[in-house]
């Protein structure tokens, strides 16, 4: 079985979260006395082993902090079998500052009830400080240089024709990225790119190009983009983050290393409207597929798609069922 989302988690890393600055028996209470719990801080000597040390350090510097306000701003917790985590975003105000803040959680199951076994504060910082470059870090960045794109003019032995177009996108990977570590994190992402190659060949289509979390995959036959994506989905089950895709087909430009046109920018837009773990379909790719048995497709949704004109019909895709 995939994670499901945790009502119960949630709520336990909200007491947890609500408790960290100065509520130490709801602390104890709610970590493991493991040995082995790690507790890391914002600042760069703050990690400590066991809950015992992390009280002490924290009782001493409740102390020393000035009068302070911690606010939930937003909470997702997730379990799987013996474990769970959860990710938080929180604001941090004192008389001098407002310091947002992101904390990742690590849950077992110990005696019917979730002890924190790992805990992570981190404050934002820009990947121009740490990599001295900007890079792509949401999918609406992603989709403006996918757009930034279609403002250039293809080259002029770029050849038209119909494709369909599959856009993946990895949901929340910064929060996730800071959860499991940089290793483990390349470690999964490249397996990911690895099986999306995998899958686009097996199916007929050809990638693109890879962008950052995500995939652009060209297909001649509708059918098989919409296969190729419910694939995708169910390679990804049982991996710590959740994909979106979207699909549609139309005329493109295209060369052998890129593809233009507005059927790019309708593309990319379908995928921004699906949801974790969803796979939206334009009408125009619904109308080509026509009736999969291995496929079935749930009711049409009428939305307004950012940056183009009028509303347009959409399909999700039934892809769990099968």
């Amino acid at each position: 079985m995939p994670p499901t989302r945790s009502p119960e988690i949630e709520a336990v890393a909200r007491r947890a979260l609500t408790a960290y600055t100065a509520d130490f028996g709801t602390i104890r209470n709610l970590f493991s006395t493991d040995p082995a719990v790690r507790v890391l801080g914002s600042d760069t000597g703050e990690w400590w082993r066991g809950v015992d040390d992390f009280i002490a350090v924290r009782s001493t510097q409740s102390e020393e902090s000035p009068e302070l306000e911690l606010r939930i701003e937003e909470v997702e917790g997730f379990e799987d079998g013996h474990f769970g985590w959860a990710v938080l975003f929180s604001t941090l105000i004192t008389p001098e500052t407002t310091q947002l803040l992101r904390h990742s959680v690590l849950f077992r199951l110990e005696n019917g009830a979730w002890r924190v076994v790992q805990w992570h504060n981190s404050g934002p910082i820009s990947n121009e400080q740490v990599f001295g470059a900007e890079l792509t870090v949401t999918l609406d960045d992603l989709l403006s240089s996918v757009l930034e794109d279609l403002d250039q003019l293809p080259p002029t032995d770029a050849e038209e024709g119909t494709v369909t177009l599959v856009f993946t996108d990895i949901v929340d990977s910064t929060p996730i990225t800071e959860s499991l570590g940089d290793d483990t994190w390349a470690r999964l992402v490249s397996e990911h790119e690895g099986a999306i190659h995998e899958v686009t060949a097996a199916h007929g289509g050809r990638v693109v190009k890879m962008l950052g979390d995500g995939s652009l995959l060209a297909f001649e036959s509708a059918r098989a983009a919409v296969r190729t994506a419910v694939e995708i989905q169910h390679r990804s089950e049982g991996v710590p983050f959740g994909i979106r895709v979207g699909v549609h087909s139309g005329e493109v430009m295209r060369t052998t290393s890129d593809m233009f046109g507005l059927t790019v920018n309708k593309a990319a837009r379908v995928a921004s409207a699906a949801g974790r773990g969803e796979i939206l379909v334009s009408s125009t790719t619904r109308d080509l597929v026509g009736r999969l048995d291995d496929v079935p497709f749930g009711e049409p949704r009428t939305m307004a798609l950012k940056g183009i004109a009028g509303t347009h019909q959409v399909v999700p895709v039934l892809w769990r069922t099968n």
